[in-house]
């Protein structure tokens, strides 16, 4: 008897256990459904509902699709409607964006507008295969020659299945039009370290040339010359608020004044923005308001919070006059460095040519900013639009609307021959 009283009082006393347990993991929980919001509380529920119910089937191979929680995150904020610039990524996804934001690229270096069906090149990145075989935007790619069959590309769908079975570092031939029949290029696909400045004057060129992905170096190339500058003017070319740009300019920039060179051309054409901290070292270059530190841009929360993004120090260089280019596709950063360029009085209207395109001379118009947040967990990340961007005047807000010129000879339209906006630029300079 003593020996069942002893086992029922074990059972018992595990049994009590296991409940206490339960009881208090219930009332953990409970308590801390309770401090959620109706907001938290439904998001919770509808992910639930999709784990526990949703269902599709591979139509190709019939087999039920197992969905990662990854894949809820991504529906869940595509499906409710927020801004372009807010996505969910992937922890292989998010370490891609690191990765081409120090520069790492693959492929051609070939880009075209996005919604266009055809194959004309919108832009070549800087040292990339292409750019190196001296491809430029501008022309039609009309076929591409693998393994000495040449195959004609009226789309884009079409240049994109020919080349994509070609190996890393296959030789092949890129056929471009630029209106006066083809011109043969000898170009792979390889990894590369992208370059965001190309500098010129009427005497000499400079452009950052690396193979096999090591790092671009400046490399002084006398056929980048352009001629018809003045001869106190150099222009350079920014492609992207990328990390090493903004030294790369610096370069730039360098070598401009070291060749005797006063006036500067600042071509901002295409270049869609980047990161906020390489637009206040670029600001740097220019602003020089006798203070060490000056305000570039005031980002505001919808709490009101507000941050303030200045200079790291004053890099000024003596510059006699500079003069922008900007088009529709120049945005965000791009735009607060015009704005800061433009309240600073570094320029003015008369300084500022832009594209006109469709009736329209402005820029994009993109004067929000966006924050990362990495999950620690599983290393996704989430990109959201957490604040409009103000000039330095905290009052200023370009988005929607981009930047205008009164000034009617600068704003210059796309279909004139040449670069006629380079060409109005060297005009105002001359």
């Amino acid at each position: 008897m003593k020996d069942k009283a002893k086992v029922f009082k074990t059972v018992m006393f595990s049994a009590l256990g296991v409940l206490l347990a339960a009881l208090i993991f219930f009332c953990g929980y409970f308590t801390f459904y309770l401090t959620l919001s109706d907001e938290d509380k439904y998001m919770l529920w509808a992910l639930d509902m999709i784990g526990d119910h949703y269902m599709m089937y591979d139509e190709e191979t019939g087999e039920l699709v197992e969905y990662t929680p990854e894949d809820y995150v991504k529906a869940l904020a595509a499906g409710l409607g927020l801004d372009d610039y807010s996505l969910f990524y992937t922890a292989a996804e998010y370490s891609d964006v690191v990765a081409t934001s120090r520069g790492n690229q693959y492929g051609v270096g070939v880009s075209f507008l996005q919604g266009e069906t055809g194959t004309k090149i919108y832009a070549v990145t800087g040292n990339s295969p292409a750019d190196r075989a001296g491809v430029k935007a501008g022309g039609e790619i009309t076929a591409v020659e693998i393994g000495g069959t040449k195959t004609q590309t009226p789309s884009y769908e079409a240049f994109a299945a020919a080349i994509a079975d070609l190996a890393e570092g296959e030789n092949f031939t890129l056929y471009v039009d630029y209106g006066a029949g083809e011109i043969a290029y000898e170009v792979k696909k390889e990894r590369f370290k992208q370059s965001y400045v190309r500098y010129a004057d009427s005497g000499t060129g400079l452009l950052f040339r690396g193979e096999n992905g090591e790092t671009p170096q400046a490399t002084e190339v006398a056929g980048e010359k352009l001629e018809f500058l003045p001869e106190d003017t150099g222009y350079i070319r920014y492609s992207s608020f990328m990390y090493t740009s903004a030294e790369q300019f610096e370069t730039a920039l360098s070598f401009l004044l070291g060749r005797g060179r006063s006036k500067l051309i600042l071509d901002l054409r295409g270049n869609g923005g980047g990161y906020m901290d390489v637009l206040t070292e670029m600001a740097s270059f220019f602003i020089d308001n006798g203070k060490e530190k000056n305000t570039v841009a005031i980002a505001r929360a919808k709490t009101g919070k507000e941050q303030v993004f200045s200079t790291p120090e004053n890099n000024a260089v003596s510059l006699r006059e500079v003069v922008v280019l900007a088009d529709s596709g120049s945005a965000s950063a791009s735009e607060c460095l015009i704005g800061a360029l433009l309240f600073y009085g570094v320029i003015d209207d008369a300084h500022l040519v832009l594209t006109e395109e469709n009736g329209r001379a402005a820029t994009f118009g993109k004067g929000i900013m966006q924050t990362t947040y990495v999950n620690p967990s599983f290393g996704g990340a989430l990109k959201l639009t957490t604040a409009y961007i103000y000039w330095p005047d905290g009052e200023t807000c370009i988005h929607g609307k981009g930047i205008q010129t009164a000034e009617v000879q600068n704003r210059v339209p796309s279909q004139a021959e040449g670069d006629a906006q380079l060409l109005r630029a060297a005009e105002i300079l001359s």
